[in-house]
């Protein structure tokens, strides 16, 4: 279907060539072309491309809006449903984000690899070189339209124009629902419309009067209340000799303010009728071509000279740091190559950064290219007990500082923004706001003349604001805060101890106003040693009350971001403070929305919204993950804020709701990995665990929440309140499976002996006797065998006191492994036949699997080959009819361990080698170690060493990443004992090959899989 849409701005000949709604717009070849002037249609090798529902095809248009940066999946939700998201908003992201993939790379299939809209940095990006968009070339065009017309080059620069306003095919993002399509339709219309002005404006400068007029008829109807379009209009009207007209459109725009706005025309309006009336000649286009228009040059003419302003504070005395920082924004304020500057920068980040003072050390290192002044105004946005500047009294000291006399400027923020753009238009000045508290305050700054710039301080995100590089300062480099620390209190004391120095700066958050209030500590104490503060703050209950002097502390800068929150009257923003209270209960590295939820008791929609709040109000960050990450001053306040704020049965209800989903979640990952293993019965107190649904993201979450779920563990453990302290211990049973799976004893040691110092205090005979039990496993695990036995032997008299047979037998086969490992055989064949004694009589399959290859293993360290063989096919036909990868693996370990004892390494290598792709399919780490030890002896032993030198590699390699001694050693002895040989890969010959090979092989094929028994 064709969609005609008359473009006002355009001549005839221009509309002829106007795009259709079904034709790709035209610039420079790429994989796709989107448009977005229009009805939004993207084009893939010259064919249209399916884009999907209205809201896919939203999520589409924030992505293009700013392809090759990365766009968030809070900001994509928050682009599509604003406020109102749904509570399945997360998964409908995912779910447009592939179909998006699919649409825009059909030949990658469902799981790509995709190249064009990629994941990154807890988003997703459209990369750049990729896709061109309609609306960056408009604005490529425009820029180009203005540079001609700068250097004199009329014609250029109205042909540039021209092709600009060919892209529109009609109205921007046409048919795209949300609030981000609402705000990026009114900025590209309103920037259309601009271009339609400046257009008009260049046919008067080329004495194209009557083709101007014609256009800007059109430009008036479309958009009526542009005074600056009306003020064009009256201008051509006189230069075509039709004053009467010119002054009747004055008439008419001054009625029709009246009317919908209830204002006067504005002082541009106003000078260029007094002019028309009385025939001006300054109206007349000059011989030179330059033209003068009314405006803020005419009104600065009858006043005199016009003001400059110099408002800007003083620069501070010592400026360390920020290098990279100041780079940028110099880039963005005076490009230096003839660009010009961004509209609008926003220097964001959290309390005590140091905003402002970049803000204005940045302001006076670009002020020389501001040649017509450099306002300053502090919105107040953050100050204790002021209110906040409203925007008209912004608006009314800006106008003052540009020189308007204060009876002139207007009381209608409407108007007195608009007076302010005619008085910057065609000038070079810039606005800093400092300290605003967030976009609403400053938005009629927001859409300036060109050549103005606005930079803005904020505590608040800018990233919603339109034409706005939002700068996001985090905390300063070591090497810089140190910098800052030996600048304020001298290099020769931080010479003197430079380990200390860098330690406070570490203790201050790296933060500039930290490092300050540290630096005035230091300063009234000039003889103390850096190391006595270092000693101070190194206590957490005494940083925020170290960090302050005078009325300046970090403590009352985050009170008032907290207070801004807590006091508003948005309900996102009270429960966003609630949010940083519940914070502070918990004491992991990084919180994770499903955790957060838990701990407020409620949804995780909510959650992700107080998240969002957080961020946004720099009180938080989130990683690629979007778990939630607190800087550590802000961590010990929110600690504070929990103490004042939540009552002592609050914290404790929300602590053991997180422990308990930390635990249910965790028992939820191994039984994803494998079912098979037992976990001690216990009701941890949480609805439902996170959602898990493949192994792949049982071990992605166990990997990325390992460092929060240990800490959770020793807080947890360590609480007065029982019943906070029992899940504690809990929890770090029902880690011992997943960190034994992923290759991690030390944690299963120290999280252990928190659940065994918990049992001990609290003189709880259930929790000490598990717990005893996991302290040996984890020293077994480290190869302290001799350490576990005392541990093992009072878990066995504690769980046969409590009549527990599963437990007992558990804490049997338990001493079994560590006897085996001590190769004290004989005991560990008494203990292994004990425990399956116990297996039979109560029917546990599992714990008979384990028991049976006990015995195999005692058997094999007394040499008795044939009942261990025996033994061994017994436990591996159990293991793999049951489908336990573990003890199936451990099976044909054993089996091959009974191979190479009896000389024949080719039977041993097939066996191994079975479990070795049982063990790289279950990726199982601690015994994949194991297994390459074994098969690496076995291959050198047949003389392949080649094969065998690789095998011992990835053990080395593997033990070093997980840091097992005794692995390593292993690794590196089978590796010197390759050292005097020589490769060769043939398999053995005569009897031992046709013999014992050949039925080693069969049984090989006969038995498949299995994984550890520990």
């Amino acid at each position: 279907m064709r969609i005609d849409i008359v473009h006002p701005q355009l001549s005839p000949e221009a509309r002829s060539r106007m795009d259709t709604a079904g034709d790709p717009p035209e610039f420079p070849s790429a994989v796709v072309r989107l448009r977005l002037l229009g009805p939004v249609a993207a084009w893939r090798k010259g064919r249209e491309i399916d884009l999907g529902p209205p809201l896919q095809r939203a999520a589409l248009c924030l992505l293009a809006a700013e392809p090759g940066q990365v766009v968030s999946k809070e900001q994509l939700i928050g682009g599509l449903w604003g406020g109102g998201a749904p509570d399945t908003a997360g998964q409908s992201i995912y779910t447009y984000v592939g179909g998006l993939r699919r649409a825009l790379e059909p030949g990658r299939g469902r799981r790509g690899p995709y190249a064009l809209l990629v994941s990154a940095a807890g988003g997703y990006l459209l990369r750049r070189d990729e896709v061109h968009v309609d609306a960056e070339e408009f604005e490529r065009r425009l820029i180009q339209a203005r540079r001609h017309r700068e250097k004199g080059d009329g014609p250029g620069a109205l042909r540039a124009f021209d092709k600009a306003l060919e892209l529109w095919a009609g109205p921007a993002l046409c048919g795209i629902p949300g609030p981000f399509a609402e705000t990026e339709r009114a900025r590209l219309e309103g920037s259309r419309v601009t271009a339609g002005e400046e257009r008009a404006d260049l046919l008067l400068e080329l004495g194209q009067h009557q083709k101007a007029v014609e256009d800007l008829k059109h430009l008036v109807g479309k958009d009526p209340l542009r005074e600056r379009a009306w003020e064009l209009l009256m201008l051509a009207l006189y230069r075509c000799g039709r004053q009467a007209e010119a002054l009747n459109v004055f008439v008419e725009i001054r009625d029709l303010l009246a009317e919908r706005l209830g204002v006067d025309p504005g002082e541009g309006l106003r000078t260029c009728h007094e002019l028309i009336l009385r025939n001006d000649p300054r109206l007349d286009p000059p011989a030179s071509g330059e033209i003068r228009l009314p405006g803020p040059e005419a009104a600065h003419s009858r006043e005199g000279t016009p003001h400059t302003p110099r408002q800007l504070p003083r620069d501070l005395g010592v400026f360390v740091g920020r290098t990279a920082e100041l780079r940028r924004l110099r880039s963005l304020l005076a490009p230096g190559n003839g660009d010009p500057s961004q509209a609008v920068v926003a220097i964001t980040g959290t309390a005590g950064a140091g905003k402002s003072a970049l803000a204005i050390h940045a302001a006076h290192a670009v002020r020389d290219a501001f040649r017509d002044g450099q306002v300053y105004v502090n919105l107040l946005g953050a100050t204790p007990g002021v209110e906040q500047l409203k925007p008209v009294d912004m608006l009314g000291r800006l106008l003052r500082g540009m020189g308007v006399r204060p009876e002139a400027v207007p009381t209608e923020p409407e108007e007195a923004a608009s007076m302010l753009r005619d008085r910057l238009q065609g000038l070079r000045v810039l606005i800093v706001l400092d300290d605003a508290s967030g976009p609403h305050q400053v938005r009629p700054l927001l859409r300036m003349p060109p050549g103005t710039a606005v930079l803005i301080t904020s505590r608040e995100s800018f990233a919603i604001a339109d034409d706005c590089v939002s700068l996001r300062l985090a905390t300063l480099p070591s090497a810089e805060a140190v910098g800052m620390l030996s600048a304020l209190v001298g290099e020769r004391r931080v010479a003197a101890d430079p380990s200390a120095a860098d330690e406070l700066t570490s203790l201050c958050g790296r933060l500039p106003l930290a490092l300050r209030l540290a630096a005035a500590r230091l300063m009234d104490r000039p003889h103390a040693a850096l190391g006595d503060l270092v000693e101070r703050l190194r206590d957490r209950r005494r940083i925020l009350h170290e960090l302050e002097t005078g009325d300046v502390t970090v403590r009352a800068s985050l009170e008032l971001s907290y207070d801004l929150l807590s006091r508003s009257p948005r309900p996102v923003d009270q429960a966003a403070a609630r949010a940083l209270c519940h914070l502070g209960v918990l004491h992991v590295p990084s919180i994770a929305p499903d955790v957060l939820a838990a701990l407020l008791d409620a949804s995780s929609a909510e959650a992700e919204r107080c998240v969002d709040r957080l961020v946004r109000a720099h009180l938080a960050e989130t990683d690629e993950h979007g778990r939630v990450l607190l800087h550590d001053l802000v961590r010990l306040f929110a600690m504070e804020l929990a103490e004042r704020h939540l009552d002592e049965g609050t914290r404790r209800d929300a602590l053991e709701r997180a422990v308990g989903l930390y635990g249910e979640t965790a028992r939820l990952a191994m039984k994803l990995l494998d079912h098979q293993r037992v976990h001690p019965p216990y009701s941890f107190r949480v609805r439902e665990p996170i959602a898990l649904s493949e192994a792949s993201d049982a071990l992605a979450w166990l990997e990325a929440e390992r460092a929060n779920v240990l800490a959770a563990v020793a807080q947890a453990t360590a609480s007065p309140h029982e019943s906070v302290a029992r899940a504690g211990a809990h929890l770090a049973f029902s880690l011992h499976w997943p960190l034994t799976y992923l290759g991690q004893p030390d944690d299963i040691l120290s999280s252990s002996r928190h659940a065994l110092n918990a049992g001990e205090r609290m003189g709880d005979r259930d929790v000490l006797a598990l717990a005893h039990g996991y302290v040996a496993i984890g020293l077994d695990h480290l190869w302290r065998t001799e350490e576990a036995i005392p541990h093992l032997r009072t878990e066995l008299e504690l769980q046969r006191g409590r009549g527990d047979r599963f437990s007992e037998m558990r804490a049997l086969g338990n001493l079994a492994v560590v006897y085996l490992l001590m190769e004290r055989y004989e005991e560990a064949l008494a203990y292994a036949r004990a425990q399956l004694d116990i297996t039979r009589e109560i029917a546990s399959e599992v714990g008979e699997r384990h028991a049976l290859m006990s015995v195999v293993g005692a058997l094999l360290g007394q040499g008795k080959m044939t009942a261990a063989m025996r033994t061994g096919r017994e436990a591996h036909a159990m293991a793999r009819k049951a489908g336990d990868l573990m003890h199936e693996c451990d099976a044909l370990l054993l089996m091959g361990q009974v191979r190479l004892k009896e000389d024949d390494p080719w039977s041993a290598v097939i066996l191994f080698g079975k479990a070795l792709a049982l063990v790289r399919e279950s990726r199982h780490r601690t015994t994949l170690p194991k297994c390459l030890g074994h098969l690496g002896e076995a291959q050198r032993r047949l003389g392949r060493l080649d094969e065998a030198r690789a095998s011992f590699g990835e053990m080395l390699a593997l033990a070093r990443d997980s840091g097992d001694r005794r692995r390593l050693a292993d690794a590196e002895k089978g590796l010197a004992a390759l050292g005097s040989e020589s490769p060769s890969g043939e398999p053995p010959t005569g009897q031992e090959s046709r013999g014992r090979g050949e039925s080693a092989g069969a049984e090989g094929e006969e038995q498949v899989d299995a994984v550890g028994h520990r």
